[in-house]
């Protein structure tokens, strides 16, 4: 029988340094190397990735709905930003927030004890090699620069002494570029040279997004306050997080909004602004009370409308609109 989970100490230089058993269960510990890479935050890179494909085009050097090869590139573009780009943001990230993650979700691998901090070294080294490699394998320059890009900013995202993530302006958009924006040019990359248009609606969704991780900041302010981390609603108060993360929001949509209209799809311009409107309601009301339960309940109303706009954004760009 396995011993029992040693507990989390503190050394004298009040680094936190997590007492793993040796006889964590093999399935356990699978399962805890995965959940460093925090699966749930793949599937938005994974997907951009696509939309990225779709707006390289309907020319036949562009990505074809029926090519298997075509299909299986995309998809190894959408390996290389989602699980193991994002999974070594994610993996890199609690490493370095180990401290902060044992004030804000002890239950996370390290500090509840079921990987050794050599174990998440190997974790993020392992996700990161990987990610570069298949990056070089494609042998696309910009693909090459997009995940050693990538790569880079998620570095300084979490590790001292840069830690982009303390500044409250820089992080957010840090990830929503690197997330996002970057992943939906791959996928355009892959297939077609970028345009302009294909630019600015990837930029866009990178600030959603970076919106969206305004608004996330309001879930660890007690402990971001302890650990001296300056997340936005630390700096500014949550109300004031609240206003700047709708802005950043509504915004980039509304923005997204007008530019379908100008390019003459209007129904698509009609949807983008049926996704403003209706998550008003909620917006209002985690804004009187900006509780777990508010919060979760504003991202079931506004997570499904970002999601189909990136997938209409793509056929728009992409020309499939007519």
């Amino acid at each position: 029988m396995a011993s029992k989970q040693q507990p989390v100490v503190r050394t004298k230089d009040t680094k936190l340094v997590a007492a793993t058993s040796k006889h964590v269960p093999l399935g356990k510990k699978i399962r805890a190397h995965i959940e460093l890479a925090d699966p749930v935050t793949w599937i938005s890179p994974a997907m951009i990735t696509i939309c990225g494909a779709l707006a390289s085009g309907r020319t036949e050097s562009s990505f074809q709905w029926n090519s298997a090869r075509d299909w299986g590139l995309v998809l190894l573009v959408a390996l290389m930003t989602g699980p193991l780009g994002t999974g070594f943001s994610q993996s890199i990230n609690d490493y370095f927030d180990r401290d902060l993650d044992a004030i804000n979700d002890p239950k996370r691998p390290i500090p509840a004890g079921l990987v050794t901090l050599n174990e998440a070294r190997i974790n993020w080294l392992v996700l990161g090699g990987a990610t570069l490699a298949i990056a070089l394998s494609l042998r696309n320059p910009l693909i090459i620069v997009m995940a050693v890009l990538g790569l880079f900013l998620s570095v300084i995202y979490s590790m001292p002494p840069i830690k982009l993530k303390k500044n409250y302006w820089f992080g957010p958009l840090a990830v929503g570029l690197g997330y996002v924006s970057m992943s939906w040019i791959a996928g355009h990359a892959l297939f077609s040279p970028l345009t302009w248009q294909s630019i600015v609606v990837a930029v866009l969704h990178g600030c959603l997004t970076a919106g969206m991780l305004f608004l996330n900041d309001i879930k660890s302010v007690e402990g971001d306050r302890q650990h001296g981390m300056m997340s936005i609603a630390v700096a500014l108060g949550m109300h004031k997080a609240l206003i700047v993360a709708y802005l950043t929001i509504n915004l980039s949509q509304t923005v997204l909004m007008i530019l379908a209209f100008l390019w003459g799809h209007v129904w698509v311009g009609a949807l983008i602004g049926l996704s403003i409107i209706l998550p008003i309601y909620n917006q209002v009301q985690l804004y009187k009370e900006p509780s777990q339960k508010n919060y979760i309940r504003y991202l079931i109303a506004s997570n499904p409308f970002a999601a189909m706009i990136q997938i209409v954004s793509g056929f728009m760009v992409g020309g499939y609109f007519g």
